[in-house]
């Protein structure tokens, strides 16, 4: 008995109880009052009368119907007797609402949510462009939706939900945290995502080199947790350009590297500028793209399949990306061809070319007789696929 009464009073000290307790309270003194000025004892109708069937009318707007106050003093409490309903009702409603929105918002169920995600997209931080940024990657990405994009981050609450009721991504997923967290990670289903995204956090109090230092810390995690993950990394200082490109980042974009190209051959070249914002994206739907060369050209040359994409699609190829995709699936792919072989000499020199296989390179404008292969990727200038 002693342990229930403890944890009655430990209850009533909520401040949710106490506001209800006094509605009630001040409800019923409302509710005695009236009966005391308009009826009194051995009226027609008692104080229960009021109390419990009255109330019920007040409250569903419909007014006392079977009793009119006559007096001055019935009238002003039965004014401030239906003030006093229609405050009630609404934070009844209030509170039950808010409850509801804060289930259906809870980080928890949202977690649930991105726990259900496979081949995901995940963006680490934050830009004041993300929501251009989204747009952009879901129309060069047919076959992903808004649905499949998750993004994580610690900034605040406005910045978020102005994003999140934006109706062109709605079902984008958001989750709250530190990314340089395991946990927040894991939260963000990271071990099943396809692309991962770091960008840091755009603050004007934060040094360079600390948002490139989460970074850092952040690709190598997702690196960890995930090895086929396919990572891009935007860091703004040299020194951790490097450090992503020693642990085989897959994307390292160093701002500072474009901006320096950038105005070095816009000064030596009359719209240059131009020229590369087309060759990029300049809205009309051609632009530079990255198309895997399909298993039937391969051991074929540059110039036949340079030549199909002219004459039949009508696009331009540039050149050729070697050793396209993931470090692990491409040494994995190197290594398996290697042990098909039963020339020792073959598979020793196929193993050096494991170690010495640089991820992701490009050559522009191969010759014509250079022969194509295995995980390669065509560089193209086309209509966006």
């Amino acid at each position: 008995m002693k342990r229930f009464l403890s944890k009655l009073k430990k209850w009533a000290k909520g401040s949710t109880l106490r506001m209800v307790l006094i509605f009630i309270a001040v409800y019923a003194a409302l509710c005695y009052l009236y009966w005391y000025a308009e009826i009194g004892p051995g009226g027609s109708k008692t104080y229960l009368d009021i109390l419990l069937w009255n109330n019920v009318n007040i409250v569903l707007g419909r007014g006392f119907t079977d009793l009119v106050p006559k007096t001055w003093k019935g009238r002003g409490l039965l004014m401030i007797f239906i003030l006093f309903s229609m405050l009630f009702l609404s934070t009844i409603i209030g509170f039950v609402s808010s409850k509801i929105n804060a289930n259906v918002n809870s980080p928890a169920r949202r977690i649930k949510k991105v726990q259900q995600l496979s081949n995901h997209v995940i963006i680490f931080g934050w830009k004041n462009d993300i929501r251009a940024l989204i747009g952009d990657i879901l129309r060069k990405s047919p076959g992903l939706t808004a649905e499949d994009i998750v993004i994580v981050n610690n900034v605040s609450d406005l910045k978020v939900q102005s994003l999140l009721m934006d109706k062109e991504l709605k079902g984008i997923k958001y989750i709250r945290g530190d990314f340089t967290e395991e946990q927040t990670l894991q939260n963000a289903n990271v071990k099943n995502a396809s692309t991962a995204l770091v960008l840091g956090e755009a603050h004007e109090s934060l040094d360079a080199e600390l948002v490139d230092s989460r970074i850092f810390v952040c690709t190598l995690m997702i690196k960890t947790l995930n090895p086929r993950c396919h990572v891009c990394a935007l860091v703004q200082t040299e020194r951790y350009r490097n450090y992503l490109e020693a642990q085989n980042c897959d994307e390292v974009i160093y701002t500072e590297e474009y901006s320096r190209y950038i105005l070095s051959t816009a000064t030596s070249y009359t719209g240059m500028a131009n020229v590369l914002r087309a060759l990029f994206d300049n809205g009309n739907g051609i632009s530079i793209q990255i198309l895997p060369v399909e298993p039937e050209w391969r051991d074929k040359t540059y110039a036949e399949l340079a030549a199909y994409c002219k004459n039949e699609k009508g696009i331009l190829t540039l050149g050729v990306l070697e050793n396209m995709g993931a470090e692990k699936t491409i040494k994995h792919s190197i290594l398996s061809d290697a042990m098909k072989s039963s020339n020792y000499g073959e598979v020793i020199q196929k193993l050096k070319t494991v170690k010495d296989a640089e991820l992701n390179h490009p050559l522009l404008n191969p010759p014509d007789d250079y022969v194509l292969g295995r995980n390669m990727g065509l560089i193209v200038l086309a209509e966006e696929i």
